[in-house]
């Protein structure tokens, strides 16, 4: 039942099997497993992209925003974490004064990270420069990187200005009408028996 430690660092065990030396191997090849540079690149895998967030954009984060990718909606809040649902114009009249207008633009972080940026639209008679500066960044997010905050003393978004020369954004390959679906997966309120409609009649 004695083991006896061969020339070539090879241990004989009672049953026959043979082990490497738990010393390890001296000449394993490092190359054999490095990573090469681009290793982030995947060869011949396309991601699916199954989330698009609708939220206002990081205030650490500098943005860009899309010159075609937008349009006007009717958007709610609901629940305790005012989640966003699109509604559809035949069932505007139906929920009142609670649906309000938003641009939904598309926009887009440092990481190459999507998201839709839901901005409120003025109101004609009682604009509020949360609403207009906002408005204004995305303007200026068209064209060049940029990052907003909010400053409660100015009641307005105030925006800064990347100093670097950034490299330009890595739009989705996707089509906008996708995007939007994929958003609003489930929170889309397109008849009166959408659950959220019969809450907010009382009806469950």
């Amino acid at each position: 039942m004695s083991q006896e430690l061969s020339s070539d660092h090879v241990i004989e065990t009672p049953a026959g099997n043979t082990e490497k030396s738990p010393e390890g191997d001296i000449d394993f090849d490092l190359d054999a497993i490095r990573l090469p540079q681009d290793f982030g690149a995947s060869s011949g895998v396309k991601k699916l992209l199954t989330t698009v967030p609708v939220r206002k954009p990081n205030k650490s984060l500098f943005i860009r925003t899309h010159a075609e990718f937008r349009m006007d909606v009717s958007l709610l809040k609901y629940g305790t974490e005012n989640d966003l649902y699109l509604v559809m114009p035949s069932m505007i009249a139906e929920l009142e004064e609670l649906p309000k207008p938003h641009r939904l633009v598309l926009a887009i972080d440092r990481t190459n990270t999507p998201f839709i940026w839901p901005l409120a639209h003025p109101d004609p008679e009682h604009p509020l420069l949360w609403h207009s500066s906002a408005m204004e960044a995305d303007v200026e997010a068209r064209a060049r990187w940029i990052r907003i905050e909010a400053n409660k003393n100015l009641g307005a978004y105030v925006m800064s200005v990347a100093q670097g020369q950034l490299s330009e954004p890595i739009w989705p390959d996707v089509p906008w009408n996708q995007l939007v679906s994929i958003a609003f997966k489930q929170k889309i309120i397109d008849s009166p028996d959408h659950v959220v409609a019969q809450k907010l009649r009382g009806e469950l």
